[in-house]
């Protein structure tokens, strides 16, 4: 079987969601291998580290940790890395809403109309998203999240799986929304919400 066209991508991180990003690069590019901290037997290519610059490799980060994906690329910032954006076939995206680089989009995501998508955002299995929606860098919107029109989400924020956030939120920098939680009021900067409604953790 000959290898997929296009771009020949290594993958930042070798965990689970970086062996499900696997699986979806192969199908449509050529996959070069993953770079991770800790060794895996399989298409192993070396600690970040061992990162350098590189004209015929992209890469993408499949880190579903905001924080550790910002702290990731925020280390490899002084190699000039070519970071591509994936994004499924199997996924019904207008490409002129994506305003970053190094996006991820899985298989059975949906967005509508005038999307702002910053960069290295992953939106994965199943996610929709509404109208006037502005998602900033590093945040990562875990499987079968909703998220209706006019919501705001703040950079290095994560949307746990089957997530609801209602028509017009506001949500923060660096939050988390529990898997299953309905978001019905704004959250601020730095708050981990759960439930239904969706209320902040006390410590």
């Amino acid at each position: 079987m000959s290898k997929p066209k296009g771009e020949n991508i290594a993958i930042i991180g070798a965990g689970g969601l970086g062996r499900e990003i696997a699986n979806l690069l192969k199908r449509e590019h050529s996959f070069a291998g993953y770079y991770d901290d800790k060794p895996i037997d399989q298409d192993y290519l070396g600690t970040i580290d061992l990162i350098s610059e590189n004209e015929y490799l992209n890469y993408v980060v499949a880190i579903g940790n905001p924080q550790i994906k910002k702290k990731v690329i925020s280390k490899l910032s002084t190699i000039n890395l070519n970071y591509s954006t994936l994004i499924s076939q199997h996924s019904v995206v207008n490409h002129s809403h994506l305003k970053g680089e190094g996006i991820i989009i899985c298989d059975g995501v949906v967005s509508t109309v005038d999307i702002l998508i910053g960069s290295h955002v992953l939106l994965n299995l199943n996610v929709t998203v509404g109208h006037d929606v502005k998602i900033e860098d590093f945040c990562s919107i875990m499987p079968g999240a909703n998220i209706s029109g006019n919501v705001s989400i703040g950079e290095s924020t994560l949307i746990g799986s089957g997530a609801v956030i209602l028509q017009g939120i506001k949500i923060g920098k660096n939050v988390r929304v529990g898997a299953g939680a309905v978001v019905t009021k704004d959250i601020p900067d730095n708050t981990t919400v759960v439930g239904v409604p969706a209320k902040p953790i006390t410590q």
